[in-house]
């Protein structure tokens, strides 16, 4: 069985910066949780992380306006459905990653562990999450279901309780500034995944 790590840090942020998570202490905290037999996740996620100027950034994705899409124009991570033909929910990340951005994460670098699987609040699938380090310098080439991906820092994250147009109350959420001067408000999953990441981090 894969080893399992915490599962979230319980809304404990204060309001105010998220720690800097280190690479190798993701991996060495993360070891061991891909052993064993994949989750029997319906879909899987790729949080890709790389070395930059300022400390460990994070690959973000801007999802293109599509109807029927619950999650147009939100902001999150590479991902998608885990497919009939994929070997896994792994093999599913890494593919959805392709698709998306134009790289494979296991080529680009090296999956380094799996964060504990996520069940959304308001949808019934279960997601695998995936943690990437990826050390080739490679270019984002983007597929037409997405409006825009780009590196960010962690440093950059600001803890912050929000308000969200499809949320029904404030929610906790990760804000950061973005180059067209719109803060980019991370909230729902995309917040309980990075929280997860973090969790690995305090633990």
């Amino acid at each position: 069985m894969p080893r399992r790590v915490p599962a979230a840090h319980g809304g404990g942020y204060p309001r105010g910066m998220a720690p800097v998570p280190e690479i190798p202490v993701l991996a060495a905290r993360l070891a061991g949780t891909l052993d064993g037999d994949p989750p029997s996740a319906t879909a899987s996620v790729m949080l890709c992380l790389r070395d930059g100027d300022r400390g460990t950034e994070i690959l973000l994705c801007r999802r293109a306006t599509r109807a029927g899409d619950p999650w147009s124009g939100h902001v999150g991570l590479p991902g998608g459905r885990v497919e009939l033909d994929d070997p896994g929910p792994l093999a599913a990340a890494a593919r959805e990653t392709l698709e998306e951005v134009g790289f494979d994460p296991r080529a680009a670098g090296t999956v380094i562990g799996m964060l504990e699987p996520l069940q959304p609040r308001a949808f019934p699938i279960l997601i695998a999450a995936y943690v990437a380090h990826v050390t080739a310098l490679t270019p984002l080439v983007l597929s037409d279901e997405l409006a825009a991906a780009w590196w960010t820092p962690f440093a950059d994250l600001e803890h912050v309780s929000a308000e969200v147009s499809e949320a029904p109350t404030r929610v906790s959420a990760w804000r950061l500034p973005h180059a067209d001067a719109r803060d980019v408000v991370l909230w729902g999953i995309t917040y309980r995944l990075l929280d997860r990441l973090l969790a690995v981090v305090a633990a």
